[in-house]
């Protein structure tokens, strides 16, 4: 009887193992939610120190994490993970500076943003002052943001539930930026039942998409004592998202804590042509720095937010 042969072992052919590869693909200009960018002058002024060369990478193997790389604030804060989102639940202006910070990266990685504003504050200039620093024009920053804003909690739902995830898909976008999300649900011309029930919609279709199509999503709240007015959207908005941040106003800096870990450190920004020691022991150089001529302001629970058109 002749031996058994693998009918495998006579064929020339080399299993080849393929890996696959995502690319980031930057596109020409594309039609903006929102197109004007002209804002009052005057404000804090962002610094931003470019200590080496950026050449964002057009041909990545996978979305890595956003980092501010600011070595302090990157320890402090952790990274800001593709598919999940982060809330940042601030009682300091301090937040919308992180914001802005946070668009510029995304940028100088090659990525595209979309900016979902609730209140006011998204800040053109501050990011066309930071894109400066690191050697990009204004046309290659503001394209890329794509801004929508909303001025009722009606016109939110429906941004969120009928354009964010088209849009997201159309722009091939890195960051999902939902800026003062709360901030419309809390109007006391909306009866409590009916915004509850809208909040509760536009935050899991946001969670939905964010996981969906693997960007960094980005809650931000402006005012802590805000959500005190209505603690059934507070909790929805906390248990809605993967990570907690809270930012509290003191006196020469901010306390940035951590519910994921239970820690809590203090941050002050330096001016942008110093370093600290954290920057000395950090493996790449110190990127990008964060700076407000007259430190960080309070956000009281009524009242409007210090950024304007």
């Amino acid at each position: 009887m002749d031996d058994l042969v693998d009918p495998l072992d006579e064929l020339p052919v080399r299993l080849r193992t393929l890996r696959p590869r995502r690319y980031f693909r930057l596109s020409p200009l594309r039609p903006r939610l929102y197109t004007s960018f002209s804002i009052e002058s005057g404000g804090d002024f962002i610094a931003l120190v470019a200590e080496a060369l950026i050449t964002p990478e057009a041909r990545l193997e996978a979305r890595p994490a956003l980092a501010t790389s600011v070595p302090t604030l990157d320890r402090i804060l952790g990274a800001f993970e593709s598919g999940k989102i982060t809330l940042i639940d601030s009682g300091s202006d301090f937040v919308f500076h992180l914001t802005t910070l946070l668009c510029v990266r995304a940028i100088m990685e090659g990525r595209e943003v979309i900016f979902l504003d609730g209140g006011n504050s998204v800040d053109p200039h501050g990011m066309v002052a930071l894109g400066k620093r690191a050697g990009l024009a204004r046309d290659e920053i503001l394209p890329k943001v794509h801004v929508a804003r909303a001025f009722t909690c009606h016109q939110m739902t429906t941004l969120i539930l009928g354009m964010f995830d088209k849009k997201i898909q159309e722009t091939r976008a890195g960051l999902a930026v939902l800026a003062c999300l709360p901030e419309m649900f809390l109007d006391e011309d909306v009866e409590r039942g009916e915004a509850h029930q809208l909040f509760q919609r536009s935050i899991r279709a946001a969670r939905r998409t964010v996981a969906e199509r693997e960007v960094v999503g980005l809650v931000t709240n402006a005012g802590l004592s805000k959500l005190n007015r209505r603690r059934s959207i507070r909790r929805q908005l906390y248990e809605s998202a993967d990570r907690v941040i809270r930012v509290l106003h003191r006196k020469g800096g901010v306390r940035i804590e951590r519910l994921d870990t239970g820690t809590a450190e203090w941050y002050a920004s330096v001016p942008p042509n110093q370093m600290t020691l954290d920057d000395f022991g950090h493996a790449r150089p110190r990127i990008l720095g964060l700076e407000s001529t007259e430190g960080w302001h309070g956000i009281r629970g009524a009242g409007h937010l210090r950024l304007g058109w």
